[in-house]
């Protein structure tokens, strides 16, 4: 099931990890809604949380050096994404979606900041979003319509004169 890009979103670390990883399944729709925020269509926001993910999964990557993590970091720093401060009243409907969906609190904590700011969640882990799918706001990164097939819905494809 597709769905239209909002005006605003909460991504999951699994999507923005493929901003800085070039073999990533689904990579292209990732960068898609960067290039939507880059664009001013679009308002990013994400937990705190995230940078600390992000920092660690680029770590454990043989392929990158120190420098190459710092500087991965500087850039999503530097796009100016809004970085949200976990909440007592975020982490209390954390633990409570964690409990409910039988999910970890960390996952948890991004579906409660989507839900205090009233915002979808997207996330690129399929296991994920099939546990949550009950939950009107969370969306699968795979099921984003193509930024390109919106912008122009009566557009014949490629080839197909």
């Amino acid at each position: 099931m597709n769905f239209q890009l909002p005006r605003s979103v909460l991504l999951d670390s699994s999507v923005v990890i493929k901003w800085f990883r070039k073999d990533e399944v689904l990579r292209d729709r990732a960068i898609q809604l960067r290039q939507a925020y880059l664009d001013g269509q679009l308002t990013i926001y994400v937990p705190d949380l995230l940078v600390y993910e992000i920092a660690n999964v680029l770590r454990y990557k043989p392929d990158l050096d120190r420098a190459q993590v710092q500087q991965a970091l500087e850039s999503l720093f530097a796009m100016q994404i809004k970085i949200e401060d976990i909440t007592a009243g975020v982490i209390r409907r954390a633990i409570e979606i964690a409990y409910s969906y039988d999910i970890t609190v960390y996952d948890a904590a991004f579906v409660a900041m989507a839900e205090h700011l009233e915002t979808d969640f997207i996330t690129a882990d399929e296991k994920l979003g099939q546990m949550l799918q009950n939950i009107s706001y969370v969306r699968y990164l795979a099921d984003l319509a193509s930024l390109e097939e919106e912008r122009n819905p009566n557009r014949e494809t490629a080839g197909s004169n």
